[in-house]
């Protein structure tokens, strides 16, 4: 290969990636498996990497004879190497390869999966040693059981309010260090997301609780609803458990002091600052919190790599700037990054963030990108067999991704960027920009297929949102770190550089606010095969880009010339090389499609003729809505929101009620029944309820009806829609609310013919038993409508018994009540489709040749509601 003019960049070195991808594999799984499995993990894995190890020294000392021999055949006939015969190639044709060559590559190969295998191994022996002390302490057993514990331990953050449908409610992370009564230490301690009433209020990070809470562990995360108010200090007993003190650590003061110093800023800035700056969300409003996430600006409120990078960036084109040595510049990063890990923090996290950025800023600024994969291939390494259970945290994992695409494309990205903003800006200012927009998107990039699998959800607007935010980053995030160290010994100077910072910042919070309110701002990602082949393709369209931008760089800068055997040309393979770039560039426009189709709503037009019944989205609430009609329906409940209700109807074309029925009253499911009354004037209106009293939401003349009762919604017009319904249950004297529920089947009429549907309300498992034992069900329905928005505690005996074809669960999108439960979705879905209103919105079913058809619409709730956390009620 001859070199025309410039410099080649170099290849990618990939030889440490399988080490992560199985050190991460391994550290994941082993808290997860059972433990017995666990513990021979280790073993499997050394085994391995054992035989590997025999295998690669064997066939070492295999290529050592057989090169001895082929010297010393060279060395006889005097010639070497130098007369190999030509074979009779014809022109472009590759010589046979080389059986030294074949077994250099096993040797390759069989290096690369022993030292994986070790690698893996070690972090196993560490992931099994960390889980062995919480499992002896019983721990683990105490959260399957599920039962009332008593908790002490530490605030993890500061308690977050979070409002809902029955009230609002704190909810902050506990680092648990003893549990039960007796008080039983846990090794290491474990952290557990709480959640509880007006009594957590004010709840500081770093403070020693006691309280006691039911623990519930789903997906790796325990959740825990607190039953009793915090007391102050660990809990005390006769065993002994040593208490915390509460005194406020180093970062509290640091953090602290960076919040009282940015309180005068303009705008969202004094919310925005100590979390763009120290990762510190204690300030951000709940409304501003849920923009940012809307947005997919949340990433920039967190400790990153990205930010780390920033910081290293700037320093580097500081110094580089008055032509301070390389080394040099390297020394100060590392010095900056030191410091900033001790002013937020030495957590491992942090640490963990601080690594990262430190890669990133090698890659981009430096450009190191191709030495840098493997640094962060070695460091990701030593981090997991350091802490095993970073493997399992979201923000590592996004670490992870977000550094692996900016050390792979951000300096290609940078290039090209560059290239383009001088034309039209100044080279210094160019060059900045170029450098943060080229962080911030392949970084977004990288990291989308985690967020999906997080979150089920994307932002539309994500991309751009970021590309307008980006520039306004490295203004808030570099001064504003060195203000953050300032912020305890001269508060005065560094609330003066929080005021200049102040405005991106508070430019990032405008950004966010506009873009989550732009339509389809957040949209739920397909579940199942047709979701994770979009991820597939998203992972592949990224792959293929990156192939691009690697060639891109390797042929503008240098024109690179291959040379065949005896220097003569070597063909270039141009048919091959067509065929690549319509692969990549196919690749790459059916990823952005199929995602742009998911961003475009249907048309307003949409909506089928032959609808007959309506799964309206209105948040944390039920509403169903049955045709008796051309433009007149039967109502099943009203859900929270008002405006959600009435869009809904607006939406179906509905304008006249012929029946409204409130299950029960609980504000999820009859909050809107006055705005009803008030559109569409109702004939007739039915309730159930335990109360004495109806109270003020029901509306004058409504009555509750009495099992076996019967009744038509409609009257047969022309249209042929109507519904006929009969009355299962609707006890006034039930033990709750949601057993009061009025249970009905009704019959849907269609000028195509007729289906059944089971209208359940809130119902509990042991009421639905009692009712399964009345013998009053009916055998099989066509459309069940699922009992308490998917909650476990709904059971499973309804849904077996009655065998649904289709089965629509109305459930809000982000509730913290952990609605609908997996074992509920798995069960409806062994018998039929399932509708979610959470994810697909309002949906219509229409019945064609016997068959029900739903219809997507496109439309969403305004807002959603209920957040609780897993396991409440609702």
């Amino acid at each position: 290969m001859v070199q025309a003019r410039g410099s080649v960049p170099a290849a990618v070195d990939l030889r440490l990636v399988p080490a992560v991808v199985l050190t991460l594999a391994v550290c994941l799984a082993i808290p997860q498996i059972p433990y017995d499995a666990a513990l021979v993990l280790p073993w499997v894995l050394a085994f391995s990497a054992l035989v590997a190890t025999g295998l690669m020294m064997w066939a070492s000392s295999g290529q050592g004879q057989g090169q001895g021999q082929g010297q010393g055949q060279g060395q006889a006939t005097g010639q070497g190497q130098a007369q190999i015969p030509d074979q009779g190639l014809r022109p472009g044709e590759a010589p046979a390869r080389h059986p030294a060559r074949r077994h250099g590559r096993t040797i390759a190969i069989t290096a690369l999966a022993a030292i994986a295998l070790w690698i893996a191994a070690v972090a196993a022996v560490q992931a099994v040693g960390d889980r062995a002390p919480v499992r002896d302490s019983g721990w683990e057993d105490a959260v399957a059981a599920e039962r009332p514990l008593r908790l002490s331990g530490e605030a993890a953050g500061p308690a977050v309010l979070r409002t809902g449908t029955f009230g609002d409610s704190w909810h902050l992370t506990v680092a648990v260090q003893a549990f039960g009564h007796p008080s039983r230490e846990i090794p290491g301690g474990a952290e557990v997301v709480v959640s509880g009433g007006s009594h957590w209020e004010g709840m500081e990070s770093g403070a020693a609780v006691c309280f006691t809470a039911s623990p519930e562990a789903e997906r790796g995360t325990v959740f825990a609803r607190a039953s009793t108010a915090p007391q102050a200090g660990s809990c005390s007993d006769d065993t002994g458990v040593p208490g915390l003190d509460g005194a406020p650590t180093g970062r509290d003061i640091v953090r602290a002091a960076v919040q009282q110093a940015a309180a005068g800023t303009v705008g969202t800035a004094p919310q925005l600052l100590p979390g763009l700056i120290l990762g510190d969300r204690s300030a951000q409003e709940p409304a501003l919190d849920e923009s940012m996430k809307t947005s997919g600006l949340s990433h920039l409120s967190a400790v990153s790599g990205a930010n780390c990078t920033l910081i290293a960036g700037a320093v580097t084109m500081a110094l580089r700037s008055v032509r301070v040595r390389r080394p040099v510049v390297l020394g100060a990063v590392l010095g900056v990054l030191v410091v900033f890990v001790i002013v937020v923090g030495p957590e491992p996290s942090v640490i963990r963030a601080a690594v990262m950025g430190a890669l990133g800023a090698w890659a981009v600024f430096f450009g190191r990108g191709r030495q840098a994969l493997p640094l962060l291939c070695l460091a990701a390494c030593v981090l997991l067999c350091w802490q095993p259970g970073l493997a399992g945290e979201p923000a590592f994992q996004l670490s992870l991704a977000a550094t692996a695409g900016i050390v792979l494309a951000a300096r290609p990205v940078e290039q090209w960027l560059t290239a383009v903003l001088r034309r039209v800006l100044p080279g210094p200012v160019a060059g900045i920009l170029s450098a943060a927009l080229a962080v911030t998107v392949t970084a977004q990039v990288a990291c989308q297929p985690i967020l999906v699998g997080m979150t089920g959800e994307f932002s539309a607007y994500s991309v751009p949102a970021n590309l307008l935010a980006a520039p306004l980053v490295p203004f808030v995030t570099v001064p504003g770190t060195f203000a953050a160290a300032l912020a305890v010994p001269w508060p005065g100077l560094a609330a003066a550089v929080f005021w200049v910072v102040g405005w991106p910042a508070a430019g990032i919070g405008w950004i966010a606010s506009e873009v989550s309110g732009w339509p389809g701002a957040l949209h739920a990602w397909p579940e199942g095969p047709l979701g994770a082949g979009l991820v597939s393709m998203h992972v592949a369209a990224a792959l293929a880009l990156l192939w691009l931008l690697m060639r891109w760089e390797r042929s503008r800068p240098a024109r690179v010339r291959r040379l065949g055997v005896h220097g003569r040309p070597r063909p270039a393979p141009v048919g091959q090389l067509r065929w690549s770039l319509a692969a990549a560039w196919t690749t790459v426009c059916a990823a952005a499609g199929s995602q742009l189709g998911l961003v475009i709503a249907p048309p307003s037009g949409s909506l089928p003729d032959d609808w007959s019944l309506a799964a309206c989205d209105v948040g944390q609430g039920d509403m169903l809505v049955l045709r008796t009609g051309e433009r007149a329906a039967m109502v099943v409940d009203t859900g929270p929101d008002p405006a959600a209700a009435t869009t809904c109807l607006d939406l179906i074309g509905v304008d006249r009620v012929d029946l409204l029925v409130l299950s029960h009253l609980h504000q999820d499911h009859a909050g809107a029944a006055a705005d009803i009354v008030g559109c569409c004037s109702p004939i007739e209106v039915l309730y159930s309820t335990m109360e004495s009293t109806p109270g003020p939401g029901v509306p004058a003349g409504a009555r509750q009806p009495v099992p076996g009762e019967t009744g038509r919604a409609g009257d047969r017009p022309a249209s042929g829609y109507w519904v006929d319904w009969t009355v299962l249950e609707a006890d006034p004297e039930a033990g709750n609310e949601n057993d009061a529920s009025l249970q009905m089947t009704a019959t849907v009429h269609t000028p195509e013919g007729d289906y059944t549907v089971l209208l359940t309300g809130d119902m509990e498992e042991e009421a639905s038993r009692a009712l399964l034992g009345q013998d009053v069900l009916p055998e099989a329905v066509d459309v069940l409508k699922v009992a308490h928005h998917g909650a476990r505690n709904g059971g499973l005996d309804v849904v077996r018994a009655v065998d649904p074809a289709l089965s629509v669960v109305q459930v809000g999108r982000d509730n913290g009540y952990g609605h609908p439960h997996p074992s509920v979705i798995g069960e409806l879905e062994r018998h039929g489709p399932v509708i979610r209103t959470d994810q697909h919105g309002t949906t219509v079913v229409s019945l064609r040749d016997g068959e029900l058809v739903p219809t997507l619409t496109g439309a969403r709730a305004p807002e959603v509601s209920g957040t609780r956390p897993a396991g409440g009620g609702g």
